[in-house]
This record gives structure tokens, sequence and C-alpha cells, in this order.
């Protein structure tokens, strides 16, 4: 028996590996087209863009690890069936839960690691990333210079770029307006061609110009009778070049410290128990939202109420008219003090006003909360989903009886895309409120949970569910 585990667990984690560095490999594409205008030629540093990258690579651990259990143990289960080596371990006593047995404790130990990712290293990973991405943004300017937009990214200057490739080498129209005497416009170099990068890690930011002109206009101040007044004389001057070199120090120019607790209170960087606080904290913070509107309607009510309370008759009436049903007003009531009548239209529109103000908070509220509670319930429900989507590719490859990366890729990609699918819309009716935290968030294991269990029944008594032979049988009888 050791032998055959020893076998099927060598024969499991080989296409494990492969698997999930494919997984890994299309996620990351995903990704990098996601994030592909700010990063393809935008003069960053190579080694920038590579530790980005490898920081988000870490956050779709928890991710690919159940997309690539349920296609190897597809793969592996349909493999043997597919050599009828199934066949011979059930001929020599062998159950298929036998036979699963070495790859069971391997999608556990693989549910844990899962579990470990999601609640340590995802938490980390995905703060470094976010502050990564934000120090490019803030030390890079050439990122955001954009074609045919006024760039004031750097502080004293102004930058335009008629068209830009993609590279960042060739430029077309470029106008460049210094500020940096405080003057205005009154420093402007424009050229037809050129070309910008940075160097020294981003520190400078240089400009090679081709066939432009230097503008420049020297304002002077002169004494006339005592008082000051502009010269009507202001020199102005205007020089052609063929070639300028234009460089710019950025290192005056650096945007604010990246602040490392920007994200750190974000959902996705934190771990169970700073997510526990964190709900806790934002529970006290949405109870005490609905507090404060009930107190202000109350208070509202109150006023209104004072307005004509010493009034008995008016107090008298109003009462008829809510016990009365069928009441028509055949009277008019008696008029109010305009001033009282105005404060009341006031004090209504007000509360009007407020209530929807609190409406919107305490929605928002309530979603944020919801949004930190579904990810608490999502680093367990990606755990379990390794283990759910075992039971579901092992014993649908052992019912197909086919391996390779033809069949149960196919499979296992549609079963994935329909789990993927459900955890999404589940999380997100979740945070909306139209369905609690729990069953929102584990919406797609309870689905897949009765669908592997009924696999694994039909593979353990040899069912011939999705033999192809035996549809091609029953539609012929039905013929």
């Amino acid at each position: 028996m050791k032998k055959i585990d020893k076998f099927v667990l060598k024969s499991f984690i080989g296409p494990l590996v492969l698997t999930f560095l494919i997984s890994t490999f299309v996620l990351l594409l995903q990704f990098i087209w996601r994030y592909m205008d700010d990063l393809v030629g935008k003069g960053l540093q190579l080694s920038d863009i590579a530790e980005f990258l490898w920081y988000a690579c870490w956050t779709f651990v928890p991710m690919s690890l159940p997309m690539s259990v349920l296609l190897s143990s597809l793969m592996v289960f349909g493999s043997l069936g597919e050599h009828y080596e199934l066949v011979s371990m059930k001929a020599a006593g062998i159950p298929l839960r036998r036979v699963m047995f070495s790859t069971i404790l391997a999608s556990v130990v693989i549910s844990g690691v899962a579990f470990y990712f999601a609640n340590n290293a995802v938490p980390k990973a995905y703060k470094l990333h976010r502050q990564k991405y934000q120090e490019m943004q803030q030390t890079r300017p050439a990122v955001n210079v954009q074609e045919g937009i006024y760039y004031y990214g750097i502080p004293d200057y102004v930058i335009r770029v008629g068209h830009k490739e993609d590279d960042g080498l060739y430029l077309e129209d470029v106008q460049i307006y210094d500020h940096s005497e405080k003057k205005g416009n009154r420093a402007v170099t424009m050229s037809n061609t050129g070309s910008m990068f940075t160097r020294d890690k981003g520190r400078y930011l240089v400009f090679n110009l081709y066939d432009g002109f230097s503008y420049g206009e020297d304002v002077e101040q002169a004494k006339f009778g005592g008082s000051d007044r502009k010269r009507n004389d202001d020199s102005f001057t205007r020089i052609k070049f063929d070639t300028q070199t234009l460089i710019i120090d950025l290192s005056e120019y650096e945007g604010p410290e990246v602040d490392e607790d920007m994200y750190g209170r974000h959902q996705k960087a934190l771990g169970l128990k700073a997510l526990g606080k964190q709900i806790d904290t934002l529970r006290m913070r949405a109870d005490r939202r609905v507090s404060e509107l009930v107190a202000s309607v109350n208070g509202r009510n109150y006023y209104l109420g004072s307005l004509i309370g010493t009034d008995t008759a008016m107090v008298s009436r109003m009462n008829a008219l809510i016990a009365d049903n069928d009441f028509k007003p055949s009277y008019v009531l008696p008029p109010l003090d305009k001033k009282d009548l105005r404060n009341a239209s006031a004090q209504a529109n007000s509360m009007a006003s407020d209530m929807s103000y609190y409406k919107k908070d305490v929605q928002y509220q309530q979603e944020r909360l919801n949004s930190y509670r579904v990810e608490e319930h999502k680093k367990f429900s990606l755990s379990v989903g390794c283990l759910i989507l075992f039971f579901i590719g092992a014993p649908l490859g052992a019912l197909i009886r086919k391996g390779g990366m033809g069949m149960p890729l196919v499979v296992s990609v549609l079963l994935f895309i329909i789990y993927y699918t459900l955890s999404v819309i589940g999380e997100k009716a979740a945070i909306e409120g139209s369905l609690t935290c729990t069953f929102g968030s584990w919406l797609a294991t309870i689905i897949f949970f009765p669908f592997g269990l009924f696999l694994t029944i039909q593979a353990t008594i040899d069912s011939s569910l999705v033999d192809a032979d035996t549809w091609r049988k029953l539609f012929r009888k039905r013929k």
C-alpha cells in the first residue's frame, strides 16, 4: 500500500506544481493587462517593475492553489483511469477512497498552506505592492506625462507633449514652461521633436530637444517721477537651436514620503486578528451613526411638536385626523404664527436633508463593515475550497478516464470559472447586504460541496454517469 501511495502522490505533485505555475502566470498576465498603461513606456526602472510584479504574484497564491488542485487531481486520476491503472487497483481489492488517501492528505496540507498565505503572506504582500505602486507614482514624474495634456506634476514646470511613442524615446511638439522664477510664463522652450528619459534612479528628468526655440521675457522695474512702474522697452529674447538638452532636478520635487500605514488598514492588508479588531471598531462606528440618526429624528419631532403643544384645540383636531381614516377636512385649521411656520418648514427641510445624509453614511459604514467581514470569511473559504475542488476533480477524473491537458483542462477551467463567478456574486451580494456575510462568502463552497459529494459516491460505485458510451446507448434507445 505504501508503494501505491507513493506512486499516486508522486503522480499528483508534478502536475500540481506545473498547474500552479500556469495558474499564477495566467493571473499575472491579467494583472499586467490591468496596469499596462502604468508600466510600459513610462521610464520606469526594470527592477521597480520586477519588484512590483513580484509582490503581486504573492497575492495570487490563494486563488492559484484551488485551481491547480482541481486541474492536477483531474489530470492524475483521469490518466490513471485512462491507462487502466485504477481498474487494476480495484481488481486487487483496493477501493478508490484508499487510492485517494495520499492525495487527500496532500490536499489538506495544501488547504493549510492556502490559509497561511491568505492570513500572513498575502496581507504583507498586498501592503508592499500598494506602497510600491504609490512610490512609482510619486517619484517618477515621467510616468504621468500624457500626450496632448498639460502636465503639472513637477512644481515650477508645465510640460506638454503633442505626440509620444510608447517607449518615450521619441516626442513631437514639445512645450516646456519654466516658472522657477515665479514670474509666470516668462521662459518657454518649444521644439518639434525630442526625447525624454530619467537617469540616476529617477533623480533627473532629461529632455533632448531638436529644432526649436527658447523664448524669454525680462520685465525690469524703473523709477519715474518717484514711483515704480513698468518700462515700455521690456527685454524679449528668442533663441533658435538645433539641439538642446534640458535637465530637471527632481530631488527637490519628490513627492511626500510613502506612508507605510496608508494601506495597512485595508481589509486585504490585515490578518484575522487585525480584522477582528477592525470589525469591532467599524461595528461600533456604524451603531453610533444609527444612534445619531435616531436622536436627530427624535429631536426634530420634539421641536415640531412643541410648536402646537400649547394649542389644545389643534392637538385634538390632529388626533381626530389620525383616528378617522375616512376623515375629509371640511374646515381650515387655525393658522399658526408665520414665524413658527417658517421655523417648522426650515426644520422639516433640514431634517429631510440630515436623514438623507445619515442614510447614505449608515449604508456606507455598513458596506465597509461587510467588506471586512467578507474578507475574514474569505481566508477560510478559499482554503476549504482547495479541499472541495479536490473532491470534484479526483472522482471526475476517475469517471471520465481522460488524462493529459486536453479534456481535463477544459473541464477544470469551466468548473473553476463557475466557482469563481459564484464566489464573486456571493461576496458582492454580502457587501451590499442582499445576503448575510456568512452565506455570501461561502456561497460557492455551499453549492460545490454536494456536487463533490455526489461525484465521489458515483466514482466509488464505478458509475458510468459521465461515460460517453453510456450516453450514446441511451440516445440510440430513444431513437
